[in-house]
């Protein structure tokens, strides 16, 4: 399972615009589902209201029993892909990374 983590902000014109300054989401992909991991993910996220502004932690892949969360994993093997927010709100962004 290719296993990474990319930042992204919503897109202006999400409800999720107003409550949340970014995320972290960490992204789980079956090998094969597409040719290039990230770009995969950024084209769902996209689709989910979300741009994605950076990679946190390349494309790896690992075995369920060294995946951050095993759950989720097993949630990427029956749908082919799974994403788990880690969201900020806006007020809690110390001007850093504000959209």
């Amino acid at each position: 399972m290719w296993v990474f983590v990319l930042e992204a902000v919503p897109l202006p014109d999400t409800p999720d615009f107003q409550e949340f300054g970014g995320a972290f989401v960490l992204c789980y992909q079956i090998p094969g589902l597409a040719e290039d991991p990230v770009r995969r993910a950024s084209e769902f996220l996209r689709e989910a209201g979300w741009r994605v502004t950076g990679v946190q932690e390349d494309p790896s892949q690992v075995r369920r029993e060294d995946a951050p969360d095993a759950s989720h994993f097993d949630h990427a093997l029956i749908d082919d892909e799974a994403y788990v927010f880690h969201q900020w709100r806006v007020d809690d962004a110390d001007d850093q990374t504000r959209h």
